[in-house]
């Protein structure tokens, strides 16, 4: 079986991207693949929005993935920048880097057999 990385930047007034995506992943991992899913950019913001939403488009998709376990993180740098990083550590997601540096490892992913999928 396949290693899928998605690598979501979505901006919160863009819901399609990021529910097609979270679909997909779970849709890959319902076909036995390996899928792990960051938050990167504003997508960190997403994290806010949906703990707890039951209304938006993304809800359903990201209760799916969360459930399934494959949200691995959200870039630390972005979600300080954006003031989301004390949510998305409430919510249980790890930070990959920190104030001062962007995460996930990219090259790492890679290394470990991942195809990365970014979606914007």
């Amino acid at each position: 079986m396949a290693k899928f990385a998605f690598l979501v930047n979505s901006p919160l007034d863009q819901p399609g991207p990021i529910a097609n995506n979270l679909e997909y992943a779970s849709q890959l991992d319902e076909a036995g693949h390996e899928v792990v899913v960051f938050f990167d950019g504003q997508a960190t913001q997403w994290i806010d929005e949906l703990e707890g939403d039951t209304d938006s488009v993304v809800a359903d998709y990201y209760a799916d993935v969360e459930r399934r376990g494959l949200i691995d993180g959200a870039c630390g740098y972005c979600a300080s920048f954006f003031e989301v990083d004390d949510t998305v550590e409430s919510a249980g997601i790890a930070l990959d880097g920190g104030a001062d540096e962007h995460g996930p490892d990219v090259a790492g992913l890679v290394e470990d057999g991942y195809q990365l999928i970014n979606v914007g």
